[in-house]
């Protein structure tokens, strides 16, 4: 039996937007759960932080985990990988196995992806501040959405497909972006091996040298495949390429 995708989507995009991925990583015979964002479009925003993302998320693998005893891969995009990769520890495939327990988290995937230390917040890695591109307070206090994100985001796809991006763009909880990074799983010696990076490298949300400067500030040994693709292109134009890569990767954890 394969194991268990569990997707996190990036900020703003709302789980349909990814719905092309995920059907082709079903059809490559992956069963697939999504999960929530509790700091999208929230009631509260000033509830909505990093860490409260983490705890839906660990809810959601926890029951796949320990209650079905699966085996999951978690695959994060953007933000994602804040909460996402603070979700899988003490859930490691390796762990359960010596003690005798079913099921565990099988590696860490992340797509153009943001790896930040414990305790630093997404702002804190970029000084303290969030690009210009991301305006804060709109469209209402506490909130925020990416200014023209089918450029920020799409660029290297038709114009019909970029535009179709703003319809599923709902705004964030800005503290999501200014609260702190809780314990991340690739620090832990359990997923030594099971830590895989999609570089995006035309990405103008995260860059591509952005993104080879945190996954080398991790000090951790990650597998990285580069995708040559904007920030969202992976989960339009390039889904096959983003597919391939992730079996490819799941095959390295599942010789581990």
């Amino acid at each position: 039996m394969k194991p268990t995708i569990v997707f996190v989507p990036g900020a703003w995009l709302v789980p349909e937007f990814y719905r092309p991925f995920l059907e082709a990583v079903q059809a490559a015979g992956f069963p697939t759960a999504t999960a929530e964002l509790l700091s999208l479009d929230p009631v509260d925003p000033t509830a909505a932080d990093c860490a409260t993302d983490a705890a839906s998320i660990r809810r959601l693998v926890r029951s796949l985990v320990e209650d079905e005893g699966l085996d999951v891969v978690l695959v994060m995009h953007s933000y994602a990988s804040m909460p996402g990769g603070a979700t899988a520890i003490g859930l490691s495939k390796s762990e359960r196995a010596k003690q005798e327990k079913k099921g565990g988290v099988l590696g860490l995937v992340c797509m153009g992806a943001f790896l930040v230390p414990e305790g630093v917040s997404c702002a804190g890695t970029q000084g303290g501040n969030l690009p210009p591109w991301i305006l804060l307070d709109q469209p209402t206090t506490g909130l925020n959405v990416p200014d023209q994100p089918e450029k920020t985001f799409a660029a290297d796809v038709s114009e019909e497909q970029a535009l179709a991006i703003s319809s599923v763009i709902k705004p964030h909880a800005s503290l999501a972006f200014f609260s702190a990074q809780p314990s991340p799983a690739w620090i832990d010696p359990a997923f030594t091996g099971r830590l895989a990076y999609v570089v995006t490298t035309e990405d103008m949300a995260v860059p591509k040298v952005a993104q080879y400067g945190m996954i080398s500030g991790t000090g951790q040994q990650w597998h990285v495949r580069e995708i040559e693709s904007s920030h969202c292109a992976p989960f339009i134009t390039k889904v096959a390429e983003s597919v391939e890569i992730l079996q490819d990767f799941i095959q390295v954890f599942e010789r581990l």
